[in-house]
């Protein structure tokens, strides 16, 4: 039996991933819902990752004191999978296995069942993704992770099929292993389960050291970061491809910095490519989050949120440097799409769209010839099917989706004058037939994090296309959460239907105070900034320790085997660093000493780690940038009629370590960078100093512009 839980434990399934008592018992699985034959634990739960889960035969339980005291009151292990809603392969096997009677019976009579949204637990997801990683090599959701009644693991993987495979055992099988292993060698599973903790969590806990930082570790983390780069078809590395925004604004940054054309031309192949490539929904605007093949051609289908807000903000980085209006019509159709589909009245965003509909992926999205014919009509479509490389044979099981490649240039300069108006109104007829399909489902709850990173790109795109209502969404967004998501001093994770969550993060303080640090840059408004420093210093109390580490969590956590730090990009960029950068920020802003003491501070701990992978680190690049470079304030004061002209020379310039102040009266209370500075009435007057020498103030357009071009 030993030597058949080792095998358990070092068995590496190839897989496939989106990357009590008795009476009560019984009573637990027996229907209470008319329309249903079973109903578990998670019906009262407000995540609809967990409520699709919910009739499940298997007697699901939410994480939390129930299911933690049942495993150990039963000394059963426990079965963890944690997904999320817009995931494919949760849903493949959710239908394969947690659907299956007969799986679900084991899993039952077994084993306590437990299932987490990793978009509400991101701390849980941080945990245990660590240990999948370190016990199969690679990780993703489904993430499937088996745990002793201590909570810690002892075997883990992601999408399991619910049969042996290839000599490999299936879901069933295994479930059937781990129960005979957990009744005849439970110390030995307790054993196992014991060394692994204490080597991963000393592993996680290690402490890097600190180095000196200066721009040239900016330098390396880009070079190395070349040397990964798909020179073909654009992007980092080969399929599956994601977008990587955070790697190709540090490209921007650093090609700003040393005037190095590589690094500008990687990005923008990458950039068109994702906008000409399958990636991009040409329809309806959008990005979904990542190519399944190297080309940017055939996407999976969901679509996130937090996708669609980093894009937004790289775009709009590679307007300003370039000016190619490809990039300003991506970030227009994109924010479009944001506030179309996942906006709720209250001024939230909606997390994400799910990859399926009518239990298919993609089929929402894709088009037959016959089909775009029977819209547009045969001879109208005839153009537009060859700009949009669409075949009677299709890219994606004989379907099409849309894309543009050298072969739509073509196309473009042999129909002349009026082909734009074409397309267009030939894409609108399209999105409206497609709007009679059957949607994909929308997991509808609201994250602050991820709503952080759509008020910046809100911000960027309201900078870039003059655009109010982007304005105006993003006052509505920071009204909700400020109002809504912030109760009794504390930052709430997640929101729907009025339900809030337990529970503080720092991926909420750290991407909503830089998004509301934006904001406060586009409009002046006092009680952004109020509301931003109110963030910043609960943060701090909540999230450090006295070395300057920054933890997911706050201290004492029971529910934690123990307590979760990220200093590395993944999907998300690091919050620790967001935070850092926001401090860095609000010092500018406010001059108070203790944002850049306590920022630097954190850059210090995070220094080690830093400079030995810097490729890893591009959000910690940002800030160390951010604190390096030329200290840029332009504050402008007034509100004649060129305020708006000043405001657009300032927004089309790449300036990435600007700050920019904004008043109509120039009140001090609202920022000492107002003091002394004043305008007359109906006129606006601009200053612009660097590194604290300013320049002479001016009043119109083109002396800003000409102090601007020295920068």
């Amino acid at each position: 039996m030993k030597k058949r839980l080792l095998l358990a434990l070092i068995l590496s399934f190839p897989m496939n991933s989106c990357n009590g008592d008795p009476k009560k018992e019984q009573a637990d699985n027996m229907s209470v819902d008319t329309e249903h034959k079973h109903t578990n634990h998670l019906i009262d739960e407000n995540s609809p990752y967990l409520l699709s889960h919910a009739h499940n035969p298997v007697n699901w339980y939410p994480w939390g004191e129930e299911a933690l005291a049942k495993a150990k009151a039963e000394d059963k292990p426990i079965f963890l999978s944690i997904g999320y809603a817009a995931c494919h392969w949760c849903h493949v096997m959710e239908r394969e296995s947690f659907e299956n009677e007969e799986i679900a019976a084991l899993m039952n009579e077994s084993f306590v069942s437990i299932k987490v949204d990793r978009e509400q637990r991101p701390d849980l997801d941080e945990i245990y993704m660590t240990f999948t990683q370190a016990i199969t090599g690679h990780g993703g959701w489904p993430m499937s992770v088996f745990l002793t009644p201590e909570l810690k693991p002892f075997y883990a993987g992601t999408y399991f099929p619910p049969e042996d495979q290839y000599g490999r055992p299936g879901f069933k099988s295994l479930l059937s292993q781990i129960q005979q292993a957990y009744a005849s060698d439970k110390s030995g599973i307790m054993e196992a389960a014991k060394k692994m903790f204490v080597e991963v969590s000393s592993r996680v806990n290690s402490v890097s050291g600190s180095a000196s930082l200066d721009r040239k570790v900016i330098g390396r983390g880009a070079e190395s970061l070349m040397r990964g780069f798909d020179h073909t078809y654009g992007g980092f590395g080969q399929a599956p491809k994601f977008p990587h925004t955070m790697e190709l604004s540090l490209f921007l940054r650093y090609y700003k910095a040393e005037n190095d054309p590589r690094f500008l031309q990687a990005t923008e192949q990458a950039l068109k490519g994702m906008a000409y490539g399958g990636i991009y929904d040409h329809l309806g605007g959008g990005f979904a989050r990542y190519s399944t093949d190297e080309r940017w051609l055939v996407p999976h289908f969901e679509k996130m949120i937090y996708d669609n807000a980093l894009l937004v903000r790289t775009y709009a980085e590679a307007f300003q440097i370039t000016g190619n209006e490809l990039y300003r019509t991506t970030i227009r159709e994109t924010l479009d799409f944001m506030l179309r589909e996942l906006h709720h009245s209250n001024g939230g965003f909606y997390s994400a769209l799910d990859a399926d509909s009518e239990g298919e992926e993609g089929k929402f999205y894709v088009w037959s010839q016959e089909e775009i014919e029977a819209v547009l009509g045969k001879q109208e479509a005839a153009a537009f099917i060859r700009y949009y490389n669409v075949s009677s044979t299709g890219n994606f099981e004989g379907y099409n989706i849309l894309h543009l490649t050298s072969a739509s240039d073509q196309v473009r300069q042999e129909a002349g004058d009026g082909f734009d108006n074409y397309i267009a109104e030939s894409k609108r007829k399209l999105f409206e037939a497609r709007s009679k399909r059957v949607r994909p489902l929308t997991d509808d709850k609201i994250l602050t994090s991820w709503n952080g990173l759509a008020l910046t790109a809100l911000c960027r795109g309201y900078q870039i296309t003059g655009d109010d209502k982007y304005l105006e969404a993003a006052r509505k967004n920071a009204s909700f959460v400020s109002e809504t998501m912030f109760e009794n001093n504390r930052l709430t994770h997640s929101y729907r239907e009025g339900r809030r969550s337990e529970g503080e993060f720092l991926e909420d303080y750290g991407y909503y105070l830089y998004g509301v640090l934006d904001l406060f840059e586009s409009d002046g408004n006092k009680a952004w900034l109020d509301f931003a420093v109110t963030l910043a210093d609960r943060a701090v109390v909540l999230f450090a320790d006295d070395d300057g580490k920054l933890y997911l969590r706050p201290d004492g956590e029971t529910d934690l085997i123990y307590r979760p730090k990220e200093q590395t990009d993944g999907a998300l960029p690091n919050s620790s660093s967001y935070l850092i950068h926001s401090l860095l920020r609000l010092n500018r802003i406010t001059e108070n000493p203790d944002y850049l003491e306590t920022g630097q501070k954190f850059l210090r701990a995070l220094s080690g780690t830093i400079n030995q992978y810097p490729s890893g680190m591009t959000s910690a690049l940002f800030a160390l940038d951010y604190h390096l470079g030329d200290k840029l304030e332009i504050v402008i004061i007034g509100s004649g009629p060129e305020k708006q002209e000043m405001l657009n020379e300032i927004y089309r310039r790449y300036l990435p370590t600007k700050m920019v102040a904004l008043s109509d009266s120039g009140d001090e209370s609202v920022s000492p960078l107002f003091k002394g500075r004043k305008a007359k009435s109906g006129e606006v007057v601009a200053y612009v100093c660097v590194n604290s020498a300013c320049q002479l103030p001016v009043n119109n357009v083109r002396e800003l512009k000409v102090q601007l071009s020295r920068l």
